[in-house]
């Protein structure tokens, strides 16, 4: 079951599916992270959890969690985007308190591993099957009524879906950008050059707007498939998510580590870039959000970023150390995301940075896309166990409380990476501690421990092993595992 999880991630690009161990709303007291400090994140020590940047360095506690508390000192400015203003630095992440909120999960009627989703015009909610078995979009009315409907080009499952200006449905798969009418008829066009696609929005200029990963493009067609693509100026930025701004330009994520930025281009096709203070943080989703700024998701720094027209970027650590992933605007003035892995969890930041997080009612449901829906709830998809969730009670008067469960500590016992395979406890991404030889989540941070590229629980993905670091070159989907600490 692991390996086919192994396989099918490989195809969604920057897909980091590494878990994190659980952590609560967040305490309101505590030191929190200083401007560039690491994010709340856990590790094993042998026992018991140690949560770095949380309120507290003692143990978290069940079902509450640790969270960043207090205010701290904001990054001098960083330097500025190509005509842009700097960046505003990383303030503590509030963690904490959220409106009491409704789940309601459905059980999706074909195997489908749903990945993003949106609202269509036609008042139902249209989501991708993010596999090739079968390569197909599926529609699912407010009540919880599935129709499928197979796409064509290519044998690789849909990527972004967005609602067109025409009344269809859009969606972009590997070489192609397709849409489906509200009845299910497909017509795809396939990209200039046979390149890939990714994001997709509505542009406002009447055309369909997407990015291109590995050609480094921002493009557009027509609803009729006339293609006009731009290259992104920083080579290699790896362009992914797309939304239109508050100011009617497209905004868009480079997730690569070359890019790590954010970028902004006209619908004539001149661009802006800006760099995001954390490292290789892999942005991944955008939306404009209810305060005139455009909100991003980064799915390897644990952080959810802000940043204004003019190009000030501030950061927000997630709590809990988990993966946002897709990022909406709902209709209660604030953002909602998707955390992939471990934290098995849907979060909630207010304009003002406060986050707060939600245990998704099912385990292990490795939430990807997220919208909000015709009714006025928000939906996500759960990927692992193929369903739709929806929430509503947004603004409170709900049973679920923010809080994470704890997750289970480590008992499996390990020499190298490779032992972990099996050990369940993120979904494709566990690692055997340097420190404690237990198995742990790579999210932990923890380097692993290896002699051979054998070793490595990822070498059918291209990892090797660092012979004097004893490490693999990477533990999870998405970027470089990080160094291990000095004197290891």
């Amino acid at each position: 079951m692991r390996r086919q999880r192994l396989a099918r991630g490989l195809w969604a690009l920057g897909l980091a599916l590494a878990g994190a161990c659980g952590g609560g709303g967040g305490n309101s007291s505590g030191a929190g992270n200083t401007g560039g400090g690491a994010p709340a994140a856990c590790m094993w020590v042998g026992s018991g959890w140690s949560c770095s940047g949380s309120g507290s360095a003692g143990a978290v506690n069940p079902g509450g969690g640790a969270g960043s508390g207090g205010a701290s000192a904001v990054q001098p400015d960083a330097g500025g985007g190509s005509g842009g203003s700097g960046s505003g630095g990383t303030p503590a992440s509030m963690g904490g308190d959220g409106p009491a909120i409704s789940f309601m999960e459905f059980s999706i009627n074909t195997p489908s591993q749903p990945g993003q989703i949106v609202a269509g015009k036609d008042g139902n909610l249209w989501f991708n099957h993010q596999s090739t078995k079968p390569s197909a979009i599926s529609k699912m009315t407010p009540a919880g009524a599935f129709s499928l409907y197979m796409t064509a080009i290519t044998n690789i499952g849909p990527v972004g879906i967005a609602a067109g200006p025409d009344g269809n449905v859009w969606y972009t798969k590997q070489q192609g950008v397709g849409f489906a009418t509200p009845g299910g008829q497909i017509t795809e066009h396939g990209v200039p050059g046979g390149r890939d696609s990714a994001g997709i929005t509505a542009g406002p200029d009447g055309n369909l707007w997407f990015t291109e990963p590995i050609g480094n493009r921002v493009a557009k067609t027509t609803p009729g498939g006339m293609f006009t693509e731009y290259m992104v100026p920083t080579a290699g930025g790896g362009p992914y998510g797309i939304t239109v701004g508050p100011d009617g330009n497209l905004w868009f994520t480079e997730q690569n580590g070359a890019g790590n930025k954010i970028g902004r281009v006209t619908p004539t096709g001149t661009f802006t870039e800006w760099p995001i203070p954390t490292a290789t943080s892999n942005p991944w989703g955008i939306v404009k959000g209810p305060d005139g700024n455009v909100w991003f998701t980064e799915k390897d720094g644990l952080k959810i970023g802000r940043i204004t027209p003019t190009g000030t970027v501030t950061e927000f650590p997630i709590p809990s150390g988990g993966n946002p992933g897709a990022i909406v605007a709902g209709p209660d003035g604030n953002l909602w995301f998707t955390e992939t892995g471990g934290s098995n969890a849907i979060g909630r930041v207010t304009p003002a940075g406060v986050i707060a997080e939600y245990q998704i009612p099912t385990p292990d449901a490795e939430a990807q896309g997220i919208c909000l829906g015709p009714d006025g709830n928000i939906y996500f998809t759960e990927l692992s166990i193929n369903k739709v969730g929806r929430i509503s009670n947004l603004t409170g008067g709900g049973t679920v409380k923010p809080g994470l469960s704890m997750a289970p500590p480590p008992g499996m016992a390990c020499t190298k990476d490779s032992d972990c395979i099996d050990a369940g406890h993120t979904c494709g991404g566990d690692v055997c501690s340097a420190k404690t030889h237990t198995c742990v989540g790579s999210a932990t941070m923890d380097p692993g421990t290896c002699s051979a590229a054998a070793d490595c629980w990822c070498v059918g993905l291209g990892a090797t092993c660092d012979a004097t670091a004893h490490q693999c070159s990477f533990t999870m989907f998405g970027g470089l595992a990080p160094s291990p600490p000095a004197g290891m």
